[in-house]
């Protein structure tokens, strides 16, 4: 039986590919003339190309209805591999229809700006791949210090230019503009996709919930705690989730960055933060960041209770969490803390002064049904699948080798993938 994920995220790997391209599909198909049938493949696949660049662009987003289905990991997946897709469908469009003119220009300056873009995201903003790739995390580490990441966000945003020149492409060419039906379609799906970007942006910019710092303090070397209130918020966030926040008044912060919420959900406007210091933003933080500042908050996002939420509450837990992966993992398992749910909780770090929260973890396993590791350096696969419980559900959380280490764990021992939970930081 399909699970619920499983269900949402295939329709929208369909719809995506094949439901938004269609309706121009179609019409490109039926309205061109049989003098061009021979390049009717390769006028296809540009028109497919813009569709999924326009759809990557909006994903950019984050669809807060989508995320709660899907995941925002899941989303940025979609939305890396339709950018890649559309790049290779743009690349055999180009080689088969020489053009010339301004249509050349507008097409060739786009065609470059997305290798260009895809490149630099490939290092700076697909940690999927740079966790992965060890000589392009080398290349990571190296430029970061000439380029913060907020020069990455900017750059990406080139993506528009080339989207828009690829739009003056279209309307210069004759075979395709005289389609009157098609440039109809074409035309009010980029409008569509321009309104909706710019909606989501101005309410990031100007309807994002205003909050103030209310304690700031180092918990663990190099992990900072940050108490902010947010009475727009009044709890209503869910265990596991984690906040976009930015500092508008503060240079070099100014761009969202996401944290997971350590704080279980309650009727108060306080969320807490543990922040590490791994990036250009969060080794920013304890130098400029004080009480009293004022910080902007995006609504949650996250599935660790959405997940738990689409099965069976009586199944037990098993929690697997490393380093700073604890801050989403914890109020999950505080907020069972009455319940008669057998949970097993491991958590491992570099050492012990990096245990965070030790203390309140200690005070959560005297319950019954509850069983509690922890320990300084990585559980060895024989301690976790000792861990493990008939008929379980698993939610992970820490470094991005650590997820799939213990996934391939879990699954060689007969786990379904499907009872897996975890969201990684790595895009």
């Amino acid at each position: 039986m399909l699970r619920k994920l499983r269900i949402p995220l295939a329709l929208t790997w369909l719809t995506v590919i094949f439901v938004i391209p269609m309706p121009l599909l179609v019409l490109l198909t039926y309205g061109l003339s049989p003098l061009y049938a021979d390049s009717a493949l390769a006028i296809q696949s540009g028109m497919i190309a813009y569709c999924w660049m326009l759809t990557a662009i909006m994903l950019s987003t984050r669809p807060h209805f989508l995320d709660r289905l899907i995941g925002l990991p899941n989303i940025y997946m979609i939305h890396g591999i339709l950018s890649l897709g559309a790049i290779m469908l743009a690349a055999l469009h180009r080689s088969a229809l020489p053009s010339s003119g301004l249509i050349a220009l507008t097409g060739n300056a786009a065609f470059w700006i997305f290798i260009s873009v895809a490149v630099w995201s490939m290092v700076f903003m697909a940690g999927w791949l740079t966790t992965r790739v060890r000589i392009l995390a080398r290349i990571k580490r190296a430029l970061e210090k000439l380029f913060r990441h907020e020069f990455s966000v900017w750059l990406h945003r080139l993506n528009l230019v080339a989207v828009t020149l690829i739009f003056i492409h279209v309307q210069l060419i004759p075979i395709v503009n005289t389609i009157r039906p098609f440039m109809i379609v074409f035309d009010a799906m980029s409008l569509l996709a321009a309104v909706l970007y710019i909606r989501s942006k101005l309410i990031q910019r100007f309807g994002a919930h205003r909050g103030t710092v209310e304690t700031v303090q180092v918990i663990a070397p190099g992990v900072l705690q940050l108490d902010i209130h947010v009475p727009a918020l009044h709890g209503s966030w869910e265990a596991g989730d984690f906040v976009f926040i930015r500092f508008p008044r503060i240079k070099g912060l100014g761009e969202y960055h996401p944290f997971s919420i350590v704080s279980v959900p309650s009727r108060s406007a306080r969320i807490r933060l543990a922040i590490r210091g791994d990036g250009d933003f969060t080794r920013t933080l304890p130098k400029a960041v004080d009480e009293g500042a004022a910080v902007e908050v995006l609504p949650p996002f996250g599935r660790y209770q959405r997940f738990l939420d689409e099965r069976d509450p009586a199944r037990p837990m098993v929690i697997f969490a490393g380093g700073i992966g604890v801050t989403p993992l914890l109020p999950v398992a505080l907020a069972y803390e009455d319940s008669e749910r057998p949970i097993h909780f491991l958590y491992s770090a570099r050492s012990t002064d990096q245990l965070l929260y030790a203390d309140e973890l200690e005070r959560w396993s005297t319950k019954d049904h509850r069983m509690l590791k922890l320990q300084a350096g990585r559980f060895s696969p024989d301690e976790l699948s000792s861990a493990m419980l008939p008929n379980a559900v698993y939610l992970i959380g820490g470094p991005a080798s650590m997820l799939r280490s213990s996934r391939r764990l879990l699954m060689s021992q007969g786990v379904r993938a499907d009872d897996i939970c975890y969201e990684p930081f790595t895009w």
